[in-house]
């Protein structure tokens, strides 16, 4: 039993690393750029909305072309990764339930049911493989240097917006 459970945490781990790793060569430092503009953008327009600011509101209005643009082209990416990633998924899950089937790999402590995940204590290949897959996926994601806003970088860092902002306010 502990053997099929490392051996699913192992094969979660790689696929999680393999969907991260592709993430990190498909957006390059520009395009987490225009993710940062995107988000800078939008979190202005919020909250000129909700002070009714229209000057501001008009101002950000004619960039808008501009952020949907940018937004075209980030969201290509991003839907190159994910079908990547499902292909990906599609190809080792099957195989891997295939093997494993329904049999039980684990146990949950007594009382203690996860919808979807565990049935009456007993943890099958899925809901082992979820646990495992989302278990990896955070810490491997931090070690490749990508977050899951695609963002990347660390807590508190300062971001290209954040300069531009200090600029303006000068």
């Amino acid at each position: 039993m502990f053997l099929e459970m490392v051996v699913i945490s192992g094969m979660a781990a790689g696929m999680s690393a393999a969907t991260s790793a592709l993430r990190k060569v498909v957006f390059k430092k520009e395009d987490l750029a225009k993710m940062a503009e995107i988000q800078a953008f939008n979190r202005e327009l919020m909250t000129a909305t909700r002070k009714k600011d229209q000057k501001t509101i008009q101002k950000l209005q004619k960039k808008k072309e501009y952020i949907q643009k940018l937004n075209a082209e980030v969201s290509k990416k991003n839907l190159i990764t994910m079908f990547a990633s499902l292909m990906l998924f599609f190809t080792v899950y099957p195989i891997l339930a295939g093997y494993f089937g329904d049999s039980v790999v684990g146990f949950t402590p007594e009382g203690f049911n996860i919808p979807f995940i565990s049935d009456g204590g007993e943890l099958r290949f899925y809901g082992w493989f979820i646990l495992s897959f989302f278990g990896v996926g955070s810490p491997i994601s931090k070690l490749l240097g990508i977050s899951f806003t695609g963002m990347g970088g660390e807590v508190g860092q300062e971001k290209p917006q954040d300069k531009k902002q200090d600029k303006e306010k000068s």
